[in-house]
């Protein structure tokens, strides 16, 4: 017995050094891990902070470009149809100046007599995407390339239609409810506004569908999915007009346009009129200086 237990006793005393050894080697092998741990969490964390550091700067950049484009969307001076920015006003502006002194202004207020006018119009509007936009002073349609208004035997290309209320032109001194003007410009660069008379009646399916999908607020234009529209259907079947001399109805009031206002109205429902989203978007009548 003495003999197992001393034998025993070396044994047990020859593994120590061992059972310590194995423990130093396990020690060393896990510190060495968490080492390289220590060091793949370093650079982790070293990654993550250089990307912060990229979307601090991109969010810096997006905030200055914001910035930017919200200058360039409002550069120059600001117009109205009433108030301080109201048409009065436009040619104090800066920029708008032909508005105050232009001698061939628009709108107008057509009083017979009338002279003879010998140009041949013809519109040739085709369906096309319902593209609209609000502005912030109408609502307009903006027209796909292929619809055109020929003036004689020159063609003018149809680029958006919008609407005023009431009527910008006056007949013998009273305007429509509501008139839609279509600007055309032609290859060397000339336009030409087709107006469209708007008078109480029944409801204009046309008018319906752009009204339906009209933005309600400013914004960009807006091609509605699955939704066509034909310019031609807006005009009245008898394409008699008087025609002038004048220029746009909005600043920067450039000279030098051409008007066909047709004389038989388009019906528009009143509930229609009252849906216009602007109460009053009309420039007055302008003096007419011999137009």
């Amino acid at each position: 017995d003495g003999i197992r237990d001393v034998a025993v006793t070396g044994v047990q005393t020859c593994a120590l050094p061992i059972f310590t050894a194995t423990l130093s080697f396990v020690s060393f092998k896990q510190g060495k891990d968490v080492q390289k741990q220590v060091v793949e969490a370093k650079k982790e964390i070293g990654e993550v902070a250089k990307r912060i550091d990229e979307l601090e700067a991109a969010a810096h950049e997006a905030h200055a470009a914001a910035e930017k484009a919200h200058e360039t969307k409002h550069e120059g001076p600001h117009w109205a149809y009433e108030g301080e920015m109201g048409p009065d006003k436009w040619g104090s502006m800066k920029g708008f100046e032909t508005c105050g002194t232009g001698k061939a202004q628009s709108p107008i207020d057509l009083k017979e007599p009338f002279a003879k006018t010998s140009h041949v119009i013809r519109p040739d509007y085709k369906p096309g995407a319902l593209t609209v936009l609000n502005n912030g002073h109408t609502i307009q349609v903006n027209i796909e390339p292929g619809s055109r208004m020929f003036i004689n035997s020159e063609p003018f290309d149809l680029l958006q239609f919008h609407f005023h209320r009431p009527s910008e032109e006056h007949i013998n001194g009273k305007p429509m409810d509501m008139v839609a003007h279509f600007v055309h410009k032609s290859a060397s660069g000339k336009l030409a506004v087709l107006g469209v008379l708007l008078r109480e009646g029944g409801e204009n399916q046309v008018i319906k569908t752009i009204w339906d999908n009209a933005p309600v607020k400013e914004g960009p234009p807006v091609t509605v999915s699955g939704v066509t529209i034909n310019p031609a259907n807006l005009l009245p079947t008898r394409l008699g007009y008087w025609a002038f001399e004048g220029s746009l109805t909005t600043p920067p009031c450039t000279e030098g346009v051409t008007f066909f206002i047709l004389k038989t109205p388009t019906h528009i429902g009143r509930a229609q009129v009252d849906g216009f989203p602007f109460k009053l978007n009309a420039r007055p009548v302008q003096p007419l200086n011999g137009q």
